[in-house]
């Protein structure tokens, strides 16, 4: 019962109005009935009273207006006027009894009428349930429809996922079938590596002169430049001197004017410089990572291809990535891939000699010889 309540509130409320309302009306119908009851009696006792004293006024009337007898002569009495008839009046029983009859007929279109109302708020709820069992089925179908996509698509990554580990352990077995065949392959070719090695040591003892050479030729370039600023600034001076001659406010804004012309020239050339050693620490530096690789380089076929590599780096040397972008004539993925390896295979590579120096991407260019 409580359960029923709970899950039916709305009828619930509306059966304890309408058992309200009937109780209401049964009490006031008493009420009234009770009332006219009183009503009819007082009505019925008043007519009896009215009657008795019309009978009663009428038969001392009849009295009076008796004639006197004569003896001498006998007269027949006079015959008493006959009353008049009074219509029967109903009795109390018989008018509470309509009284209640009628009383019955109103509850009767009463109980009537509040049964037609439950009777359409029944079919209104059951149209409701009817709703609201189609909106679950509705509900429970869709429900169903995802369950059954979930399930296949559940399917699907599971077969994909068992696709997917077949590869990658077939691709895994080609892998080590590889890796055998290059550590084959280095065993073989540890010889001509010592001699690379060595033919590497050379050519970077000449490097090691040319860039001796090219620092010898930037401090000579450098001195020809303090020199051209000495020369200059004597030219400046006499002007200078030349200017002191002339208005004082004037002078003084040539020698501003000529000060910070100075300055930025010296600037620039300071950068020019700077920029040069630069450049040159950094072809430097980038040789060095290019003998490096080929160092750790392993030959495994006759090409000889040169290559453009791209490189990404730590600020200590360590190769994050790396992907070679072009060569000089046709190259098979192999080769490509010995390059990617040496490349990895020569981390840490040479540090940077400052931070201006330092990329951390760069692109190198690979000779095998």
């Amino acid at each position: 019962m409580l359960a029923f309540l709970r899950h039916h509130p709305l009828a619930t409320l509306l059966a304890l109005i309408v058992h309200g309302v009937l109780l209401y009306f049964i009490v006031y119908g008493f009420l009234q009935h009770k009332q006219q009851m009183n009503d009819v009696l007082a009505e019925i006792s008043e007519v009896d009273l009215v009657q008795a004293d019309v009978v009663d006024s009428r038969v001392s009337q009849a009295l009076t207006q008796r004639p006197t007898p004569v003896v001498e002569k006998p007269v027949k009495p006079a015959k008493p006027e006959p009353l008049p008839t009074v219509p029967p009046q109903p009795s109390t029983e018989q008018l509470a009894q309509a009284q209640a009859e009628k009383q019955k007929q109103e509850m009767q279109k009463q109980q009537e009428e509040l049964k037609k109302q439950e009777e359409l708020k029944k079919q209104e709820e059951l149209k409701k349930q009817e709703a609201q069992k189609k909106q679950a089925e509705e509900a429970r179908r869709v429900a169903a429809e995802q369950a059954l996509a979930k399930e296949k698509e559940a399917e699907k990554q599971k077969q994909a996922e068992a696709l997917k580990k077949q590869q990658d352990a077939e691709k895994q077995k080609q892998e080590m079938q590889k890796q055998e065949e290059l550590k084959k392959q280095e065993e073989l070719k540890k010889q001509e590596e010592l001699k690379k090695q060595e033919e590497l040591k050379k050519q970077e003892e000449l490097k090691k002169q040319e860039a001796l050479k090219k620092k010898q030729v930037a401090e000579k370039q450098k001195q020809e430049a303090e020199l051209k600023k000495k020369a200059e600034q004597e030219v400046k001076e006499k002007a200078e001197a030349e200017w002191r001659k002339n208005d004082i406010k004037v002078q003084a804004k040539r020698e501003e004017a000529m000060r910070k012309a100075m300055q930025a020239e010296r600037e620039a050339e300071a950068k020019a410089a700077n920029a040069a050693l630069v450049k040159q620490e950094t072809a430097t530096w980038i040789s060095a990572i290019s003998a490096k690789v080929r160092r750790a380089w392993i030959k495994e076929s006759s090409e000889n291809v040169v290559c453009d590599v791209y490189m990404r780096q730590t600020r200590e040397g360590e190769v994050k990535e790396v992907r070679v972008k072009s060569c000089q004539g046709e190259a098979s993925d192999a080769y490509k891939r010995s390059v990617d390896l040496a490349v990895r295979r020569a981390s840490p590579l040479p540090r940077a000699p400052s931070d201006e120096v330092f990329k951390e991407e760069i692109i190198f260019i690979f000779k095998p010889q």
